[in-house]
């Protein structure tokens, strides 16, 4: 990809992105109807242009496929609640994604920074536990469990990024491992929003971590060779 091809993309993403978070700060939510479906077609469209490892394309695509029906559907949420519950499926679809190339692909092989310190892992499960501690009061019937099995996903995610230390380069680790832990913030910053206390600008804090979430992501897996 030439330079010039790189700024103008990020240059609409830069649009998307200011349109977005411009209807979160101003509670405007029609704003994201026409942009929000457009994060994640663009990050699809730059992975395949900059990507190096052809095997990736597949499972990869799957992801943001996922992410992008999660979002669409996210959107209509307020209208009603099996929105919600539709739009955490699609995510859990893409965790589970997510998880099975970062467990399958390393550049290295052998194992990662989790599977040699297996101890770390009870870092995640404290986060976990803690989180669901906190929202359990404010969740009722099905949506007890349902939670409890995304947020497995979602740490599990970010613990595989985490584990990817060792097996990839290190600059492809380091991008996608912080955009796991920005995925981790913004989906609690949802749950925490909707079953613990509302909170100011939650809309805007969500979608300011989730899009240099998956941004970081793509651009990490890109790397990967």
């Amino acid at each position: 990809m030439s330079k010039r091809i790189s700024l103008l993309m990020h240059f609409l993403l830069a649009l998307i992105v200011i349109v977005e978070l411009t209807g979160r700060l101003t509670d405007q939510i029609a704003l994201e109807y026409p942009v929000k479906p457009l994060i994640m077609i663009w990050m699809a469209l730059y992975f395949m242009i900059r990507m190096q490892k052809r095997a990736f394309l597949v499972p990869v695509l799957i992801a943001f496929f996922f992410s992008w029906v999660g979002d669409n559907l996210l959107m209509f949420s307020d209208s009603n609640e099996l929105f919600f519950f539709a739009g955490v499926g699609g995510f859990f679809m893409a965790q589970l994604t997510y998880i099975y190339t970062f467990a399958r692909y390393s550049e290295q092989g052998g194992r990662g920074l989790v599977q040699k310190r297996p101890a770390i892992a009870l870092l995640f499960l404290a986060y976990l536990a803690g989180i669901y501690f906190l929202l359990f009061p404010g969740l009722e019937g099905i949506m007890k469990p349902i939670i409890l099995v995304y947020a497995l996903s979602l740490i599990g995610m970010s613990m595989l990024a985490l584990n990817r230390h060792g097996r990839v380069n290190y600059q492809s680790f380091l991008m996608v491992f912080l955009g796991s832990l920005l995925f981790v913030l913004s989906d609690s910053m949802i749950a925490i929003d909707k079953f613990y206390a509302e909170f100011p600008m939650a809309g805007f804090w969500i979608m300011a971590t989730y899009i240099p979430a998956q941004y970081l992501i793509m651009r990490g897996l890109a790397m990967e060779r």
